[in-house]
């Protein structure tokens, strides 16, 4: 798995394809005993819901840190394959190229599905940097001197989150299309969407058994 991983961060594109982001899907995942939910939802540049999807899989890995993928994938690329329509950009809630091996759970899917990722997380694998101390500001995210993303405070009285290129988006553009999706909370309104509904999608079932 490592060597798989070592061949994705091979593959990784960190420059912005030619158009405009205007669709933001994101990506979020629960889970209850050996299920995953994984919940997918598109979002217009004013954040309004435009599609969404839910897959359920059986987990065939247990989770280990730095192989998320492998973990939470085929339930995402499984969400992903309900939706109507495909968005401009995946937002991830896992890392991008803040990874040990330039290889996370965001760069990991953009490759396979050849879309522009965005790896957005609480925790980072990689981390040197300074802490943000006032909302809205962000500063660079680095690892062995090199800059794999940011650390934004969103909110005040909040943790920052940590925003990482996945595959075929830039450092830039990456916390740009982050920013545009901040609204009110600590995490960016699409990912955010698509973790409650993982976790009503979770709650349904337990409901019913």
């Amino acid at each position: 798995m490592l060597s798989i991983q070592i061949a994705i961060a091979l593959q990784v594109v960190l420059k912005d394809p030619p158009g405009d982001f205007t669709s933001i899907g994101a990506v979020a995942q629960s889970f209850s005993n050996d299920v995953v939910f994984s919940s997918a939802i598109i979002v217009d540049i004013i954040m309004n819901v435009i599609d969404e999807s839910i897959a359920s899989v059986k987990i065939t890995m247990p989770y280990i840190a730095g192989l998320l993928f492998f973990h939470e994938g085929p339930a995402v690329i499984a969400a992903l394959k309900k939706l109507r329509t495909k968005p401009d950009v995946l937002i991830v809630h896992g890392c991008g190229i803040n990874h040990p091996r330039f290889a996370g759970f965001a760069s990991h899917l953009g490759v396979v599905l050849n879309t522009s990722t965005i790896g957005v997380s609480k925790i980072t694998l990689c981390r040197e940097y300074v802490k943000p101390n006032q909302a809205c500001r962000c500063v660079p995210l680095k690892f062995k001197s090199r800059q794999l993303g940011f650390v934004l405070k969103t909110t005040i009285g909040t943790k920052p989150i940590f925003i990482s290129p996945g595959h075929r988006i830039s450092l830039q553009q990456a916390l740009h299309v982050v920013q545009r999706c901040v609204i009110d909370y600590r995490l960016p309104e699409p990912l955010r969407l698509a973790r409650i509904k993982a976790r009503q999608a979770r709650s349904s079932v337990l409901d019913v058994n």
